[in-house]
């Protein structure tokens, strides 16, 4: 899906943000200059693409936000955004409730490409039916898990499927703020490592609603039998890793995946017939501060027809149906 170069010619693209939060601008405010977080620099650091407008519910916050990252337009109402700007990709930054929405309403004016941050919607029915609407409409749609377009973590996985790491003996998350606002991105990962992740059982519920769960689960994968989540109560402290013992060695990824290290098994000096993991680890490079450069690269490329997008709606679809059954489980578990 996408459109050739010949259609879209030489000249650069319009880009529009819904919603003006963190994820839009406001991380790349408290960040590091280096470091790219956000849709709004990701946008204005890609030589192909102006960001021409920006809405919010609050007339207030969007003028601020155009001030702070220079965008021409600012206001409160999608339609006249749209008439005014006449963006050619739409970035989708508000809360989960207006997405489905949103895309429909995108989808019926006309734009061709779609941005959405995670999750595309809290209820299955709407999110099949936007993605459905997307492909009716040729409209790219693409949901933000950054992970899926993270160049480290992408090698990672590759080394993964060649067998690099040997066979995955077993695997641990441990995240806070809930599945789906945080624990999600390593489900993603993982469907994306591993493939055709499902729910085992749910071991313990530690909050349940409409919308998260925070919970203890087992899962599998045909690559990776043993995977286990913990949800770790953020009012201790956040704590989001990925711990995967590989038959050759261990792979950690820390505080979400700023921090990677490999452990390499040795035979122990003191108990030569055992086999143990080496006392220091080896730091791995890391590129995560930047993967929204990297989204936003391939989101257009893809828009222009001249890459496949790195991460498709369906896979979007099955994190979120994965954290569906979790909910149901947990709460067949409290019944």
């Amino acid at each position: 899906m996408g459109r050739k170069d010949d259609d879209l010619g030489a000249s650069r693209l319009k880009a529009l943000i819904i919603g003006c939060g963190n994820i839009a601008g406001g991380y790349d405010l408290r960040g590091s200059k280096r470091e790219v977080w956000t849709h709004a620099k990701a946008y204005q650091q890609n030589p192909g693409i102006d960001l021409i407008g920006v809405i919010d519910s609050s007339a207030q916050v969007a003028r601020k936000f155009a001030r702070t990252w220079d965008v021409p337009y600012s206001g409160t109402q999608l339609i006249p955004a749209l008439k005014a700007v006449k963006p050619d990709v739409v970035s989708i930054c508000s809360p989960t409730t207006t997405h489905v929405p949103l895309i429909e309403t995108l989808c019926g004016a006309g734009i061709g490409a779609i941005l959405c941050e995670k999750p595309l919607a809290h209820d299955l029915r709407a999110a099949d039916r936007a993605v459905e609407l997307c492909e009716k409409k040729g409209v790219l749609l693409a949901v933000n898990y950054q992970r899926n377009w993270d160049r480290e973590m992408n090698r990672l996985g590759k080394a993964v499927a060649a067998g690099e790491f040997g066979r995955a003996e077993f695997v641990r998350v441990l995240y806070s703020k809930g599945l789906v606002h945080n624990g999600s991105h390593f489900v993603s990962l993982l469907d994306r490592w591993f493939g055709n992740l499902e729910v085992r059982k749910v071991l313990d519920c530690f909050d349940l609603s409409a919308q998260e769960v925070k919970a203890d689960f087992i899962a599998s994968s045909p690559a990776a039998s043993r995977i286990l989540f913990h949800s770790i109560p953020e009012h201790t402290y956040v704590l989001n890793e990925l711990e995967v013992l590989f038959e050759r060695g261990r792979l950690e990824l820390r505080r979400g995946g700023l921090d990677a290290f490999w452990t390499d098994r040795h035979h122990d000096p003191l108990l030569p017939n055992d086999i143990a993991l080496a006392a220091k680890s080896k730091r791995l490079p890391v590129t995560l501060p930047r993967a929204m450069v990297d989204v936003i690269q391939n989101f257009i490329a893809a828009f222009r027809g001249t890459e496949q997008l790195e991460s498709n709606p369906q896979a979007a679809l099955r994190t979120l149906r994965f954290c569906a059954r979790v909910r149901t489980l947990a709460r067949q578990r409290h019944a």
